[in-house]
């Protein structure tokens, strides 16, 4: 783990930003393990980019451990801070109740929905500024995905919903009834036609050709968790 990042002890129950190191519980160290093996299982042969939040570099190398016999040369794990966690500002170490009364009922409900309310009200990070940087590591990842491969990003719940959210046209609520439970995984398949125009009109100023008639994004998202298989 970097030393950039905070290692306070920690209170059971309290909210912690991208900016701390919350260890994995052992339960959690388990639950990496399996989905490290499920990602092989079921991808391995496809990938070939990782990268991770530096929070989340133990899982990565997890996964890279898992696919990297199955990977000419091995797979390295990239950190990249542009795949941390929101930063919760004043939050960082209260549980919800205390969130809740000092910042009114639906303060959590406002941070998710109002782009600047984490940082202009709580100090932290906007979910609007969340969103922009997990966008922008999408599109440098997806420059880097030839047709047929897959890349692995191993992030957080609020960076994740960013991804999906515009993958499935629900970005009005940054994605915050898009559920993304611990220890699970979402595959986004974007076929031909259906990239994020952003990132095709950048594509194309480099000389990259795609269909003058776009599709409607038609995006597969699977989610895994230990012991089930949900669709969604």
């Amino acid at each position: 783990v970097p030393p950039e990042l905070h290692a306070p002890p920690l209170r059971q129950g309290a909210v912690y930003g991208g900016n701390y190191n919350v260890p994995l519980s052992e339960a959690g160290e388990a639950e990496a393990a399996i989905i490290a093996s499920l990602i092989s299982t079921a991808h391995g042969h496809e990938v070939r980019q990782l990268c991770a939040s530096p929070r989340a570099m133990h899982s990565g190398r997890l996964i890279a451990r898992a696919v990297s016999p199955l990977v000419v040369g091995g797979l390295p794990v990239v950190a990249s801070p542009l795949l941390v966690d929101i930063d919760r500002g004043a939050w960082d170490g209260l549980t919800v109740e205390e969130i809740r009364a000092l910042w009114g009922y639906e303060a959590f409900e406002r941070c998710s929905r109002e782009d600047d309310y984490g940082r202009d009200v709580v100090g932290g990070e906007g979910i609007g500024t969340v969103r922009s940087r997990s966008l922008a590591m999408r599109d440098a990842v997806l420059q880097g995905t030839r047709p047929g491969t897959a890349s692995v990003l191993c992030t957080h719940k609020w960076v994740a919903r960013q991804i999906l959210a515009e993958a499935l046209s629900q970005v009005k609520d940054h994605g915050s009834q898009i559920p993304v439970p611990t220890a699970s995984i979402s595959v986004v398949d974007y076929p031909d036609g259906t990239w994020p125009l952003e990132l095709t009109a950048a594509l194309e100023e480099r000389g990259a050709f795609f269909p003058s008639e776009r599709s409607v994004p038609l995006v597969r998202v699977i989610g895994y968790k230990p012991g089930r298989v949900q669709m969604r």
